[in-house]
């Protein structure tokens, strides 16, 4: 007589194990019904959701374009600039400021010439929520351009769009990390004139004292008491 076969230590006390594997599910799910027909329902615990981080604005430039300078033909004819912004603001809208001729230290140690104070241009929106556009006008009163030959290039000179959800008491950014900038250059004459230049240099921090928004040391000297 032949004898049935052996199966090996570890296949066997496999098999063995399984019929007790499955007793021990089944008595585990019929106690888990029982406890759901016996309260009539089975309560489960909503999921929570945090709020997105809110996040730096990014500024992406509309009107007028960036890569052709703006001449400025008649000084006093107000211009505005559209741009549109994308960020998670939480709740907080978005301010936006205009700086002449920003990173030039001027003579009383701003990193800009002139300045047009911020402003709440567009409210509070999220990042799923897309771009949202807006226009802010250039207000030659309040940020003239300079004349007082301090400039190195005396009709070149630049537009610089700064927005962040707070400023400090200098008129930048209280975050370094909450910021962002388009910047224009205007050059103020009349491209007909004899002389008026179609373009100007960058700014060469090597021969003129630069200052920006984010320098630790001015942003030390401008915290808010």
């Amino acid at each position: 007589m032949i004898a049935p076969p052996c199966h090996p230590p570890v296949r066997a006390a496999a098999l063995a194990a399984r019929p007790r594997f499955v007793a021990v599910l089944a008595r585990s799910l019929a106690a888990a019904a029982l406890a759901a027909s016996a309260s009539g329902c089975l309560v489960i615990s909503p999921p929570e959701y945090d709020h997105p981080s809110k996040s730096a604005p990014v500024l992406s430039a509309i009107f007028p374009p960036q890569h052709i300078p703006i001449h400025m033909v008649d000084p006093s004819f107000g211009r505005a600039f559209t741009a549109s912004v994308l960020s998670e603001d939480n709740g907080d809208p978005v301010w936006v400021a205009l700086y002449i001729d920003y990173g030039r230290r001027s003579l009383g140690g701003s990193p800009y010439r002139r300045l047009q104070p911020p402003r709440s241009v567009v409210g509070a929106g999220t990042i799923a929520g897309g771009q949202r556009s807006f226009t802010l006008p250039w207000d030659l009163d309040t940020a003239s351009l300079p004349t007082d030959g301090v400039t190195p290039d005396r009709e070149c000179h630049t537009v610089t769009m700064m927005a962040s959800h707070a400023f400090n008491q200098c008129y930048c950014p209280a975050d370094p990390e909450d910021m962002s900038s388009l910047t224009w250059q205007i050059i103020n004459c009349d491209p007909d004139d004899p002389g008026c230049p179609e373009s100007c240099p960058a700014l060469d921090c090597e021969t003129t004292p630069c200052l920006f928004c984010d320098d630790p040391e001015f942003l030390e000297a401008c915290r808010d008491p």
